[in-house]
């Protein structure tokens, strides 16, 4: 299969073996329309698109009582869809959320968006939780919500998951304060007086003592025990490597075993109540963006390749893709296990599926990728 060109996969969700939904937008910011494609396998014509002006973040959804899939598509703006497949499509907007919208406050953009038993739970920049129901929509617990501690400007809530809404884990990034300072006149003209006599080297250690220490976006794993918040690990302290991660995605084996993975190869392992492991491997600094258990193995995508992992160390996840595809550079998004199958979404190559022996792609109609885009016709009999 080709890359998508002009567009990308931006988002991505498994709901069951022969069920799912992909998001693509234009590779230019300034193209805020998104298509929302649904895949349902068992459908004579498969395939269904919904169009919203608005570039999609987050993606959560289940199979609903009729068999179908109801997909909930999320906006950085904090615009919340609804697109339950055969029915009518809804839409409510988080207010305050978001950076154009007219309501939008210093909140900034929404990004994650997750499915707790009936509950969606959306996460933000600025310390975002939201929890929104049929009938609610409004901060989850607002006042108990982790807070910035001194040295540093606002806490990005980032991945969130959990099995009861009593039990839930999220990853947060620290943003630390910036210690860059305007230069003084003096200064000023002194840097400007050494530019001209040529002593570059000199000028710019002005420039770079005004600038400060150096300081970089620290990762925390926190958890909601129902009751109360708190930071459970700090990625990557010191272990093999000086600069702390970043989280990229949380997976829940069982309520005893929590994964996590993120920058610097960092992968933990652990619950609230006994703590966590980093069991991540000295040599290992690829940034880790997808972990998901498929049957007895755990799968991890990394930025340009998908693992095994058994508990020790990366290995290559074999049989390899088609070659084609390894020849244009993987773009992994997401691997998700559902039903024994093993979804892996590239961002720049589509949809695969993995039983175990063998991959199968998924090709996407290029209709369905058009801008005009005017339907598609039922499979032949």
């Amino acid at each position: 299969m080709k890359p998508f060109d002009p567009l990308r996969l931006d988002c991505a969700i498994a709901l069951a073996k022969d069920t799912f939904c992909v998001v693509f937008s234009g590779k230019d910011y300034e193209d805020m329309q998104s298509y929302i494609l649904v895949y349902e396998g068992r459908m004579e014509q498969p395939w269904s698109r919904s169009d919203v002006p608005r570039k999609i973040d987050g993606l959560a959804g289940k199979i609903g009582a009729d068999g179908r899939p109801i997909v909930y598509a999320l906006s950085d703006e904090g615009d919340v869809y609804t697109l339950p497949m055969g029915q009518n499509s809804s839409h409510r907007k988080i207010e305050g959320a978001g950076v154009y919208s007219d309501d939008s406050t210093d909140l900034g953009y929404v990004n994650s968006i997750a499915l707790i038993g009936d509950a969606l739970f959306v996460t933000g920049y600025h310390s975002q939780l939201y929890r929104l129901t049929d009938t609610d929509l409004g901060w989850f617990h607002k006042e108990k919500l982790p807070q910035a501690p001194e040295t540093y400007d606002y806490l990005v809530f980032g991945d969130l998951n959990g099995s009861t809404e009593s039990d839930l884990y999220m990853n947060v990034t620290y943003s630390p304060t910036s210690t860059k300072r305007e230069l003084t006149e003096e200064e000023e003209e002194r840097a400007a007086e050494l530019f001209e006599l040529g002593k570059t080297d000199e000028a710019l250690a002005i420039h770079h003592a005004a600038e400060g220490q150096t300081r970089v976006l620290e990762g925390r794993l926190c958890h909601w025990n129902g009751q109360e918040w708190r930071t459970i690990v700090k990625p990557r302290s010191g272990k093999y490597y000086q600069e702390p991660a970043t989280l990229s995605d949380i997976f829940i084996e069982s309520a005893e075993k929590i994964w996590a993975v993120g920058g610097n190869g960092v992968i933990l392992v652990g619950n609230a109540e006994h703590g966590f492991q980093d069991i991540s491997f000295k040599g290992n600094d690829e940034k880790l963006r997808s972990i998901t258990k498929f049957k007895d193995r755990m799968v991890i995508a990394s930025d340009y390749a998908l693992h095994w992992f058994d508990g020790h160390l990366l290995s290559p996840l074999k049989p390899v893709l088609d070659p084609s595809i390894n020849r244009n550079i993987p773009n992994p998004l997401k691997v998700q296990a559902v039903d024994d199958v093993l979804y892996y979404f590239d961002s720049k190559h589509g949809v695969h599926t993995f039983d175990g022996d063998r991959w199968t792609e998924i090709e996407i109609p290029p209709e369905l990728l058009e801008r005009d885009f005017k339907g598609l016709p039922s499979k032949p009999r």
